[in-house]
């Protein structure tokens, strides 16, 4: 849906800002979406109701959708060859993360399992895991 990967831009535009870590994958997920570097006043003082659009039942899919795309981008390679897949599955854990402890979104049972399981995505032994994970 074009509205899902408009919100998600808009995520991810922050996410860029803060991190400095560009995702080719989340880039081309979002199909030539132009991708604002941070927030608008405007989008961040609409943060919760952003987050609830983003995470409703219209989006959710497109999320969970996103999120087994990424899974599969890592499976069957060594993890030196992953980082963009992994870069996209942080950055998905970042706003999971965010939507359900921040802005009290349901997120569903998969991404809401996924995010409470990979919650330190930034000490590299975890990405080792989630590396391996992906490939059984």
């Amino acid at each position: 849906m074009i509205m899902c990967k408009k919100y998600l831009a808009i995520l991810y535009g922050a996410f860029l800002t803060r991190s400095k870590i560009r995702i080719a994958f989340i880039e081309a997920w979002l199909g030539g979406f132009e991708v604002q570097p941070g927030m608008t006043a405007d989008e961040q003082r609409n943060e919760p109701t952003l987050f609830g659009a983003l995470f409703s039942d219209e989006c959710r899919h497109e999320l969970e959708s996103l999120y087994r795309a990424a899974i599969e981008s890592i499976r069957g390679k060594t993890f030196d060859k992953c980082n963009d897949g992994i870069d996209a599955l942080v950055f998905l854990q970042e706003i999971v993360a965010t939507a359900m402890w921040k802005h009290r979104c349901k997120v569903g049972e998969t991404l809401e399992e996924f995010a409470r399981k990979n919650d330190r995505l930034d000490i590299l032994q975890e990405r080792r895991r989630l590396h391996l994970e992906a490939q059984q």
